[in-house]
């Protein structure tokens, strides 16, 4: 008889499929907007890039309170109202006639929207559903984004080539309505409202040996799972948790640069709109064998010695970047930058729950988005000012590759919390 695939897998491909959809239109596509707009409205980069930024202080404001929304409703209600609110967003997009109305629509509607369909959600429910198998299951689930950028970056390239800017924007829109309200239906919030238990693990046998075989588990999965629960409050005491924030911080500024600032740069360097766009999704889809190889290894390594690893690619890929100017040299960019930055994607979310738990697990990942976001909206308008000073993105990346070696050396000293020092739960 055919084993039944446990329903936590269909949970991480229907939203694997959102992210895709989302990262890929959402975050991806933004360098293929950029110069068409800009030339339209006659904006200077640092402007156009502002949108960006704004995005990522919104999300930054909006993370908390969404985290606090998932622990609270639950992963679909919130996934379902955050597309409802992306396709609004991205409808408005097509009427956008002034900067002012780029940022708001942009910036903000469509920022709060994707903060509420995407990663935070996702990761939530996910924790709920796996443990042993968590930083797999995130990687899988990680894998759309990257899939994303490869599907959607040029497709992007194509509608704005042949219908505008404004027509893609649109239908952006509608499809994201289309595909991901349907999609949501198929989360749950827990194994234990299916009857079943994270894993797939076989059903307990008798309710009164419940709580001894809860206590093996827990020694068996020592590894991947923290003894105790922490609260928000527990864990911003911590100085694992800011540490961690320190690493995000600069990793987001040197990726939000890129994601932004890379298709203009490799267009200023003679490539064709096309072959920029088709460049930004290899990138992405090469992040795919960072999501998977480093998601599996963390299941097995210790996780701050895979980010180490992850940043320093990341860091030798923009460094790669900023003297590249032949294909060659594009390729060589990718491949580093690629396999690194896809390597954080699914150890981010799995570090946090084995470090803290997964009681808070929305809660805490909401507060670190600030901080992440922060970074995020300083990356993109600073890098757009320094090329509209000198007229060359050289410097901006040279400071960009530095920032995830300084993300290596925080998250190598990010150490987990001693077993003695780990307080007990004291609040819900």
């Amino acid at each position: 008889m055919r084993k039944k695939i446990f329903y936590g897998w269909w949970i991480v491909l229907a939203t694997n499929i959102i992210c895709l959809l989302g990262f890929g239109t959402w975050l991806y596509s933004f360098g293929v907007f950029f110069k068409p707009m800009m030339v339209e409205f006659g904006w200077s980069r640092a402007m156009t890039a502002g949108a960006a930024s704004l995005r990522s202080v919104e999300g930054g404001v909006a993370g908390p309170v969404v985290g606090w929304a998932v622990d609270k409703y639950g992963a679909r209600k919130v996934i379902i109202v955050g597309a409802l609110i992306s396709g609004l967003g991205f409808s408005l997009m097509s009427l956008v006639n002034s900067l002012l109305g780029f940022y708001l629509i942009y910036g903000i509607l469509l920022s709060v929207g994707m903060s509420a369909m995407l990663y935070l959600p996702a990761f939530t429910v996910i924790a709920k559903w796996f443990r042993r198998k968590m930083s797999l299951a995130n990687a899988v689930l990680a894998v759309g984004a990257g899939l994303g950028g490869l599907i959607c970056v040029p497709t992007v390239a194509l509608l704005i080539k042949h219908f505008g800017w404004r027509f893609a924007f649109l239908a952006i829109g509608i499809i994201i309505w289309v595909v991901v309200i349907p999609l949501a239906m198929v989360v749950r919030e827990s194994p234990e409202e299916m009857g079943l238990r994270p894993d797939g693990d076989p059903p307990l046998p008798d309710k009164t040996v419940e709580t001894e075989t809860k206590q093996e588990m827990t020694k068996e999965t020592s590894t991947s799972a923290p003894d105790v629960e922490y609260t928000l409050k527990q864990a911003v005491a911590s100085s694992a948790f800011w540490l961690m924030c320190v690493a995000f911080f600069f990793q987001s500024m040197s990726h939000s640069v890129i994601f932004v600032h890379s298709v203009p740069a490799l267009t200023d360097a003679g490539i064709s709109m096309e072959k920029a766009a088709f460049a930004i999704g290899l990138l992405t889809l090469v992040s795919v064998v960072g999501r998977l190889s480093f998601g599996f290894l963390g299941d097995y390594i210790v996780k701050r010695y895979l980010f180490v690893v992850s940043y320093s690619l990341m860091g030798s890929g923009i460094l790669v970047l900023m003297n590249a100017n032949t294909m060659p040299m594009v390729y060589l960019f990718i491949a580093l930058f690629g396999v690194g930055f896809g390597g954080n994607v699914p150890l981010m979310p799995a570090i946090r729950a084995e470090y803290f738990g997964r009681l808070s697990f929305g809660k805490i990942q909401g507060f670190m988005t600030p901080v992440t976001m922060l970074a995020g909206a300083i990356g993109p308008i600073s890098a757009g000012y320094i090329f509209d000073t000198a007229g060359t993105y050289r410097a901006a990346f040279l400071i960009t590759g530095l920032l995830p070696f300084c993300s290596a050396i925080a998250m190598f000293f990010a150490r987990p919390l001693k077993i003695r020092e780990k307080p007990m739960i004291i609040e819900p």
